[in-house]
């Protein structure tokens, strides 16, 4: 009698925990339903901010891209590659020739020398500075600017218009890396962040943007739309 006693409440405890068991399964399962709705809540807002930034940057992009626009593409549109177009080379054009021409040489002439007239020079004209005017960095959501393409049509790096006078040289991961001076309606000179003329310069193609030419006076295929 009592080994059946015994047998009984052994049965009724097992029950129990099996019961207590079963009931706790569903609170488990909301807790986790609860976790991971507030995962995806927290998560989304920020795939929309992301999603936001990048339509405003393709938006900004679009319109300067080569591979969207071949009449952008100097290897496509002729009229605007220097090669083929000897009133946009500097090599036959000495009226856009820092090298032949003494008024577009920065070493010649001192008005279009940032280490002479400091107005042109990003190192004492504030206005010009992007570590303080943060609104001439790339990485700027309002940042609106030209864009640097190299022989393969790949972004090679972004330029800000700072002034009429200067424009601002970025890398492709936005780092500052010089800058261009005018030196006349149709090209600038390149110079370092510390205002040194690197002998490059850019040159009008007459419709949509400029080409990059070395110290030699070469188009390095590098262009800017």
């Amino acid at each position: 009698m009592r080994g059946f006693l015994l047998s009984t409440v052994f049965v009724f405890f097992i029950s129990g925990l099996f019961a207590q068991t079963d009931s706790s399964a569903p609170i488990a399962q909301t807790d986790t339903d609860v976790l991971v709705q507030q995962a995806e809540n927290a998560v989304q807002p920020a795939l929309s901010e992301a999603a936001v930034k990048q339509a405003q940057i393709d938006m900004v992009f679009k319109p300067h891209d080569p591979k969207r626009d071949p009449n952008l593409n100097p290897f496509i549109n002729k009229k605007i590659n220097p090669d083929s177009n000897r009133f946009i080379n500097p090599s036959s054009n000495y009226n856009m020739n820092p090298l032949k021409e003494n008024s577009l040489n920065p070493t010649q002439n001192a008005s279009i020398n940032p280490m002479i007239n400091l107005q042109l020079n990003p190192q004492s004209n504030d206005v010009l500075n992007p570590v303080i005017m943060k609104g001439l960095r790339p990485s700027t959501e309002t940042w609106k600017g030209l864009f640097l393409f190299n022989d393969s049509n790949q972004l090679f790096g972004y330029i800000s218009i700072a002034t009429q006078n200067v424009m601002l040289s970025f890398d492709n991961s936005g780092t500052w890396n010089g800058y261009y001076v005018k030196a006349s309606d149709n090209m600038y000179n390149y110079f370092t962040l510390f205002g040194v003329w690197t002998g490059m310069f850019l040159c009008y193609d007459n419709q949509s943007g400029y080409n990059l030419f070395d110290k030699n006076g070469k188009w390095t295929h590098i262009y800017v739309k």
